[in-house]
């Protein structure tokens, strides 16, 4: 058994591929001359991707001992509620960033039957510059999914419920990171330093989520039934 405080060799390739793509908005902020708006579309962007790949978990996960149906009727209860409910926390989270630390980006879109979707517009208007480091986290994400979701077997201890409310936790740190440094690169005017500052700020708090969430999912697999 590998021991608990190495993680498993799928386990570092996705840990690897997770930092790759969070560094991939440093060539943005040296190479593209990305603002603060950037950064913070596309880190709630990567909440979107995240939950994505919750539903994907959630759809695959298969808790031995419950039954095919009882798996079943979970997913069937589970899957939509999630949609929804993190849908609409996503939209929420996404117009507060934009209304709140959109200086120097595109208008925001003021019409009341667009405004709740303000993020998804501006974003889609920074398609040109957000598209590469957007399918960078597709990919990482997808590498964790496979290696440690379904590869290292997460999929058989964790139940619709644990799965679902995974997202919020990573959220709300990502959400907190997101606020106390962006009103901090605020103030200082947005230099390039501060930017930098920042992005690694967040590469470590992403480090120390991945990190404490598969290794609660290792200690779940080590548990004997």
């Amino acid at each position: 058994m590998t021991p608990r405080s190495e993680p498993r060799p799928s386990n570092r390739i996705a840990l690897a591929s997770l930092i790759l793509a969070n560094l991939v908005p440093l060539v943005g902020v040296f190479l593209w001359d990305w603002n603060l708006s950037d950064l913070l579309l596309l880190y709630w962007i990567e909440n979107g991707v995240i939950g994505i790949y919750t539903v994907l978990k959630m759809l695959t996960s298969s808790v031995p001992g419950l039954g095919k149906l009882t798996n079943i009727y979970r997913k069937l209860q589970g899957v939509p509620f999630f949609i929804v409910s993190y849908g609409i926390f996503w939209l929420i989270h996404g117009l507060f960033v934009v209304v709140l630390f959109n200086r120097g980006g595109p208008t925001i879109p003021v019409q009341p039957d667009t405004f709740f979707f303000a993020a998804v517009i501006v974003s889609w208007m920074r398609a040109d510059v957000l598209a590469w480091p957007v399918i960078g986290l597709l990919l990482s994400h997808g590498v964790s999914f496979v290696s440690n979701f379904l590869l290292g077997g997460e999929y058989r201890r964790q139940s619709i419920e644990v799965l679902m409310n995974q997202p919020y936790e990573r959220v709300l740190i990502l959400h907190l990171t997101i606020v106390f440094g962006g009103f901090i690169v605020m103030l200082l005017g947005s230099p390039q330093l501060v930017l930098v500052l920042f992005v690694v700020l967040k590469v470590v708090i992403d480090v120390q989520t991945h990190l404490r969430e598969h290794a609660k999912a290792n200690r779940s697999l080590s548990t004997p039934s």
